[in-house]
């Protein structure tokens, strides 16, 4: 018996692990084959993209102090070079990925690969390049379509899955040219779905992101997410720089909502209804507090719907004028109902919101003082630009925000300074022209103190008559204060 458990148990192990691992190796094979198949099924499909860059202009009003960068990203404002801000610096060229949409030469790819393209090339998997130019771009998606100006009649257009079906744990395959290495093919697994509220280098109004362990590197963007059939679920969009394995993907289905506008008006339209500081109820919980003892302090059934908890500019929780304004929607109201249909938080209320046309009519269900209410109300459209569906409407062109303790604090500020900062400048507009830019600070309107934003709009109204000219103090990056006229022109813009 000894011998047998010393000598021949071994034995009999080995030749059943020699068994096992030849029933696996076919089944491994199999699956070898299968991602085989899929890179030579999709590759024609994917594309590398470069696009050139325009020069842009620094100017020594431009430079921003330490501190607001990361504002400043929040509503997708551009970073000048703050240690040479006289220079005409060439922005890099940048290179993505994307993937052939129709035969008519239609391309997908990401905003943020061809944003502020002088020219766009693109290169296919045969190594042919070719001009293309920009359709259309949503800003708000990160989705953008580009078309080959002379597209070949061979192009292999790639397929489309259905995104609604994906489930968490399946293959997942990663093409593009991470690196500006064409051709590559990863894959891993579907980790997620639904990841929202993610902090990008890029401002989006809409995330609802599939999560991969698939890699994804610099140079991935716009090109596809596939299943084993070669079907594209996803476009390839970010990646998470301090984690590992952590990449994300926009839903096909979203592509193929918004491509179809691109290509047909070069835009995005979407319903708008203007409050402002929406949250889920269990994000505005504080302390031992939970966000069910807060539903049941509001006498609301649960936790869902959009808490409208207004914010320091816009205090009544809606921008004026709005359609929210419009027909009395204010702070402290929770949006429970869209049509009927129930809101679990407030990015189902946006995407819900956006997709009504503008000019539509909708019912609202609003929980205020423990009891139910209905709306009635008319969309508007939504503006398109996070600043000024953010902002509300530009005066003397340009949109400011109340300096905060909080904006003070980050900024390496004065607690005394009082003020607003601007948050944009349209170009050509009387800001322009007086060299105001983002990241000033207004101090003084006509020699009297500036507090708010409700104050920086009655001084405005107060001093800015057509034709004359109105005196700003304003704080330049660096700390210096300069008095600035802006001249008004005889019909307001």
């Amino acid at each position: 018996m000894k011998v047998f458990r010393n000598r021949i148990l071994p034995a009999l192990l080995a030749l059943l692990c020699a068994s096992s691992a030849q029933a696996i190796t076919p089944m491994l094979r199999e699956l070898e084959d299968a991602f085989i198949r899929i890179g030579e099924q999709v590759r024609p499909a994917v594309v590398n993209v470069e696009s050139e860059q325009d020069e842009e202009e620094m100017g020594d009003a431009g430079r921003r102090a330490p501190g607001l960068e990361d504002f400043f990203k929040y509503y997708g404002i551009p970073m000048p070079d703050p240690e040479n801000p006289q220079r005409r610096a060439p922005r890099p060229t940048a290179s993505g990925s994307g993937f052939i949409f129709d035969k008519a030469g239609h391309i997908v790819t990401n905003n943020h690969v061809i944003e502020g393209a002088k020219s766009i090339k693109v290169r296919l998997i045969n190594g042919k390049e070719y001009e293309a130019e920009k359709v259309g771009a949503d800003p708000d998606t990160d989705i953008a379509v580009i078309k080959l100006k002379e597209p070949p009649s061979d192009l292999h257009v790639a397929e489309l899955a259905n995104s609604d079906e994906i489930k968490v744990g399946q293959f997942a395959i990663a093409l593009g040219s991470p690196r500006g290495l064409e051709g590559s093919l990863s894959f891993g697994h579907i980790s997620a779905l639904g990841r929202d509220a993610l902090q990008l280098p890029i401002t989006l109004r809409f995330q609802n992101f599939i999560q991969t362990d698939a890699a994804i590197n610099f140079g991935n963007s716009g090109g596809p997410l596939v299943d084993i059939d070669g079907r594209i679920m996803g476009m390839n969009t970010a990646i998470d720089a301090v984690g590992q394995s952590l990449g994300f993907a926009i839903p096909i289905n979203m592509v193929k909502e918004v491509a179809p506008q691109l290509i047909a008006s070069g835009k995005v339209t979407r319903g708008f209804l203007g409050v402002i500081g929406i949250q889920d109820i269990k994000d505005i919980v504080s302390g031992s507090t939970t966000a069910e003892e807060l539903a049941e302090s509001l006498g609301l059934p649960d936790t869902q719907g959009a808490y409208v908890n207004g914010s320091p500019d816009f205090p009544d929780g809606a921008i004026p004028e709005s359609p929210a304004q419009k027909a009395g929607i204010k702070r402290d109201d929770v949006i429970r109902k869209v049509n009927g249909e129930a809101v679990v938080g407030a990015q189902d209320l946006v995407n819900k919101i956006s997709k009504i046309a503008p000019g539509q009519s909708v019912k609202l269900e609003i929980w205020r003082e423990k009891a139910s209410k209905e709306f009635d109300l008319t969309l508007a459209e939504y503006p398109g630009d996070a600043i000024k569906a953010r902002l509300g409407n530009a005066l003397l062109g340009m949109r400011v925000q109340t300096l905060t303790p909080e904006l003070k604090k980050r900024a390496g500020l004065s607690e005394e300074l009082q003020g607003v900062v601007v948050m944009d400048v349209e170009e050509n507009s009387p800001a322009f022209e007086a060299d105001i830019n983002a990241g000033d600070i207004i101090t003084e309107i006509e020699q009297a103190p500036v507090a708010s934003v409700e104050d920086f709009r009655s001084k405005i109204g107060e001093h800015a008559k057509p034709g004359s000219s109105v005196r700003f103090r304003v704080q330049k990056q660096g700390g210096t204060s300069l008095p600035v006229l802006v001249k008004v022109p005889e019909t307001p813009k």
